[in-house]
């Protein structure tokens, strides 16, 4: 490896004080070993631990840069933070607890530099997988990976992409607006990063030797939310509208079985309450950016758009339930549906257009 390659190892931190160190003297001791120019980057959320303190104490013999912010903020907004201040050709990411082995980090580096622009440290290629993990945990990273791959067509000609160890040249970023929820900056990168071939090279994931796992609930919600994000504007869609359809039904339950409204009376109550919903829904997820009209605009001809969806859900509803005697719950559902890709194509090429 060129003594001039110049390296920028970002680790995000909270509450590594007892394994930060020692990750930074065997990173120097690779990158003299190997022959490249090294900076790391710890990004420390203010750990109360002392993490911020451990690492100051080692400052003067390794090249470091310490970033103390003021609070507990993600790993992933501390991920970029990191890269936002990298001076490195080569950007490594990788975490503080040494479940990921930093002595394969020369054959990753090396690979990034020939065929490759990004590498992922994977434990889903032949001669990588973890250790220590319960069988929950695998299915939590398994199921979760499977999901990227249903929705992120980019992200199916990677394994692992949970993984939270990667290098890539500075150029797959650069210019790329990044904006990752949780704590799987990968993701953002594979989905939106300029690169025309991304790599796994085996890892041993390993069991930590000091600390907790960070992973929760609300890592995994966040996950979940930040797959939705990257995904078509059409996932949300769909979503919303499904969202929007047990609204329109309990409405109508409620109007229908609990008050004893008149069917016709009781589905256009539903259909107003549901249409309302989808609007701010698709307004502030679905289809949020720059819009070319005002929101009042786009309310009006969101309900001119539905008008069609309206009278094909209202005619065919009260048809089926009137004179076919067919449940009411099931008439206004199959009238919901037949209106359901009209909707789709108005919203998003009319009232959700965006500026150019």
């Amino acid at each position: 490896m060129s003594s001039k390659t110049d390296v920028s190892i970002v680790i995000p931190t909270y509450n590594e004080r007892e394994n930060i160190t020692r990750l930074i003297k065997i990173l120097h001791d690779i990158a003299t070993e190997n022959g490249f120019s090294y900076e790391v980057i710890v990004v420390d959320d203010s750990s109360p631990d002392g993490t911020a303190d451990a690492v100051r104490a080692v400052q003067d013999r390794y090249n470091i840069k310490l970033i103390v912010r003021p609070g507990k903020m993600g790993l992933a907004s501390a991920v970029l933070e990191g890269l936002r201040v990298a001076r490195g050709s080569v950007l490594v990411v990788m975490d503080a607890d040494l479940q990921h082995p930093p002595e394969v980090l020369p054959e990753m580096l090396k690979k990034a530099l020939s065929e490759c622009d990004i590498v992922v440290g994977s434990r889903y290629v032949r001669g990588g997988y973890t250790r220590g993990w319960s069988p929950l945990r695998k299915l939590i990273s398994r199921g979760a990976d499977s999901i990227a791959k249903i929705l992120l067509p980019k992200t199916r000609g990677v394994k692992d992409t949970m993984s939270g160890y990667f290098v890539l040249k500075r150029e797959v970023i650069d210019e790329v607006s990044l904006n990752p929820r949780g704590f799987k900056v990968l993701l953002e990168i594979l989905v939106k990063g300029r690169y025309k071939k991304a790599c796994e090279h085996p890892i041993e994931f390993r069991a930590r030797t000091w600390g907790e796992s960070k992973l929760g609930v609300t890592e995994i919600f966040n996950y979940l939310l930040h797959v939705l994000n990257l995904a078509h504007e059409s996932v949300r869609f769909v979503l919303v509208g499904g969202l929007g359809t047990v609204i329109n039904l309990a409405t109508l339950y409620f109007l229908g079985y609990l008050l004893g409204f008149e069917h016709w009376i009781s589905v256009l109550i539903a259909f107003e309450t549901s249409t309302l919903f989808n609007f701010v829904m698709h307004e502030a997820w679905t289809f949020k950016s720059a819009f070319s009209r005002g929101v009042f605009t786009r309310l009006a001809e969101f309900h001119g758009a539905v008008i069609l969806h309206f009278v094909s859900q209202v005619a065919v509803s009260n048809l089926l339930f009137y004179s076919y005697r067919v449940e009411r719950m099931l008439s206004q559902l199959v009238g919901i549906l037949l209106g359901f890709f009209l909707n789709y194509v108005l919203s998003r090429y009319i009232i959700w257009k965006k500026l150019q």
